[in-house]
């Protein structure tokens, strides 16, 4: 008996796909309903970091393989805990998803990503025989997130060119989007040359973590930024005392308002002044091993990011993205982290249509290089950590256009064609030769990043018809 939709959905969210922590489950779980669903399955496997990243690609062709295929692409990642992460409506367990009626609403880590997208079209394209395909579908779910993966130009870099047309998933509101800017994210590191150094004397050690609130970094009203308010706590204590810093681990990711700061400095009082709620102070205990102070090269770091900020802001084309496409914001800064002799950050850039990420890096690098001049034994590593071009489709096959919008009506939608904030691999696919559109559930990124995360259970519903539909439309029909 086939799987119901929300069931399925509760099922794939009860396994754990953050990122950096693998996703084994979820990828069996997917695997198992590829089986299921009678596809050809096809899995790419590459190691990074301490896990591996997968993508899956199931396959049902036909009849019509000479034809122009469909292919439906999600991704399947979460992003990690979004902070607070008290998770009230799943009595505190994150993976303990959950459909409520009565709101309406569908609870979960990651309700909102990729990974419920995923599923739905999986069940949606189990539903066609072999025998009643005039057109390929290729589903394709992949590793990664807005702030990082390359699952799309794994795809891509493997076999022949595909060519056919593609949906990609991102939390829409069950809009088709034309237009979404691009995004560059960057790591920045600093290293200190390693030379004698000694610690100097202190008359207290003491740890403070700072808790914000988690949102997409487009919404940072939504958020509490913890970089923020760390850098202003610090500021504060070396009005009061002479202060070293001894560490600063901030931020999850690249594309999100930094939820939590933990700051570890050494003072020259025995006691720190009341830092205001949020900020929870804990004394070093004797005996601890210390790092030495960083303040230098912290510093720098900052000072360096600035720069950088300051000589691309005015080439990222932001203000080229089509109206409902344009970012609130063309910078910010997701994560800030000390490691004994480094510093190291992320600096996320959302671009527009024709901007050359190349140029854009060495832009950046050179004015980071040119703020550092003066500074003793400092080395400089610059990383591209996410590279997304901005999408611009207004050229978009007129035949799709129609199978989209009427896929959309059939699922009881308003086939509205526009542009959003999120970024995805659109443009990628599209400049591949697929005639790309980007559509799935989810109300849009202010719900991305959340404690309590949901999806409105009538997206869901909503999103399974519009597949079953579209491939009726254009795998049968056509």
């Amino acid at each position: 008996m086939p799987i119901h939709p929300i069931q399925a959905a509760v099922d794939m969210l009860s396994r754990d796909s953050r990122l950096r922590h693998g996703a084994n489950d979820a990828v069996a779980y997917l695997m198992d309903l590829l089986y299921y669903g009678e596809f050809s399955i096809f899995e790419q496997v590459s190691s990074g970091g301490a896990f591996e990243r997968v993508n899956l690609i199931g396959s049902k062709r036909g009849d019509g393989s000479g034809q122009p295929p469909l292919w439906l692409i999600s991704y399947i990642n979460s992003s990690v805990d979004p902070v607070p992460a008290h998770w009230a409506s799943t009595d505190g367990a994150p993976f303990a998803a959950r459909a409520r009626t009565a709101s309406g609403l569908l609870h979960g880590l990651g309700a909102t990503s990729g990974k419920v997208d995923a599923v739905l079209k999986i069940l949606a394209a189990s539903r066609f025989r072999l025998e009643e395909l005039r057109r390929p579908i290729h589903v394709v779910a992949l590793s990664g997130e807005e702030s990082a993966g390359s699952g799309v130009r794994s795809l891509l870099a493997t076999g022949p060119t595909p060519h056919g047309v593609a949906v990609i998933g991102a939390p829409t509101n069950l809009e088709l989007w034309t237009d979404h800017p691009g995004c560059i994210a960057l790591r920045l590191e600093l290293n200190r040359r390693l030379r004698h150094r000694r610690m100097p004397p202190s008359r207290g050690v003491f740890e403070v973590e700072i808790t914000g609130r988690s949102a997409h970094a487009q919404h940072p009203e939504l958020g509490d930024d913890a970089i923020v308010r760390g850098l202003a706590t610090l500021a504060r204590l070396r009005e009061t005392a002479d202060i070293r810093i001894l560490g600063f681990e901030a931020g999850e990711t690249a594309n999100r308002v930094p939820g939590r700061c933990i700051l570890r400095v050494a003072t020259s009082t025995d006691d720190l002044p009341d830092l205001g709620p949020g900020a929870v102070v804990r004394p070093v205990a004797d005996g601890t091993a210390l790092p030495f102070p960083l303040d230098g090269l912290f510093d720098a770091w900052l000072k360096a990011r600035d720069a950088g900020i300051g000589a691309v802001t005015e080439r990222l084309g932001v203000q080229r993205n089509a109206a409902s496409a344009r970012p609130r914001l063309a910078t910010s800064t997701g994560w800030l982290r000390t490691d004994r002799n480094a510093v190291s950050g992320a600096v996320m850039l959302w671009t527009g249509p024709g901007v050359s990420t190349r140029e854009i890096c060495e832009q950046f690098a050179h004015a980071v290089q040119h703020a550092l001049v003066g500074e003793d034994e400092i080395e400089v590593d610059i990383e591209v950590i996410q590279d997304r071009p901005a999408f611009a489709a207004s050229d978009i096959d007129p035949d799709f256009l129609t199978a989209t919008r009427y896929a959309a009506n059939a699922a009881g939608l308003v086939p509205a064609v526009t542009g959003g904030t999120l970024t995805t691999d659109a443009a990628l696919l599209r400049q591949a030769g697929l005639q790309t559109l980007v559509f799935g559930p989810g109300r849009g990124p202010a719900d991305l990043y959340r404690d309590d995360e949901a999806l409105p259970i009538n997206h869901l519903e909503a999103a399974f018809k519009f597949y079953v539909a579209l491939i009726q439309r254009w795998c049968v029909d056509s």
